[in-house]
C-alpha cells in the first residue's frame, strides 16, 4: 500500500527499490526494510532506477546511500520480563560489548538479535 511505500521511502530509498524490496518480501514493511539495507547490490544493479533527483546513479542528493551497521542494542534474557538490555558498538573495526559496567572485546555479536541498529552513511 501507499502508506508502506512512503515509510520506506522516508529512509532514503527511491521508490523503484522500495516497490522490488516489497516484491521480495511479500510485502511485508519490516522485511522490505531489512532487505533494502542488506542488499545494496541490488541497488547498483540498475542505475536507470535512480530518483529522477539525481544525476549520479546510487547517489542521494545529499551524499551516496550506502550505510554500514556502527552499533545495535539488543536484550539479554529469557523474555522481556527478565533481563537487561546491552549495546554492541563497532570501534576501530572491531565489536565492543558494553553490558553496565562491563566492556569487552565481542568475538561473534548476536547481530540478528538485536531490537534497534545504528548505521552510519560510508
Amino acid at each position: 500500500d501507499e502508506e508502506t511505500i512512503s515509510n520506506l521511502i522516508s529512509f532514503g530509498f527511491n521508490r523503484p527499490h522500495v516497490l522490488k524490496a516489497l516484491e521480495a518480501t511479500d510485502g511485508n514493511l519490516e522485511r522490505a526494510a531489512d532487505w533494502l539495507f542488506n542488499h545494496p547490490e541490488e541497488m547498483e544493479t540498475n542505475s536507470a532506477e535512480v530518483s529522477e533527483n539525481s544525476s549520479q546513479p546510487n547517489r542521494l542528493r545529499d551524499g551516496c546511500g550506502k550505510y554500514e551497521l556502527v552499533a545495535f542494542i539488543s536484550h539479554m534474557g529469557s523474555n522481556a520480563n527478565v533481563g537487561h538490555y546491552v549495546a554492541h558498538i563497532k570501534k576501530d573495526n572491531q565489536w565492543v560489548i558494553f553490558n553496565d559496567e562491563k566492556v569487552a572485546k565481542s568475538e561473534n555479536p548476536p547481530k540478528d538479535l538485536a531490537y534497534l541498529y545504528f548505521y552510519k552513511r560510508v
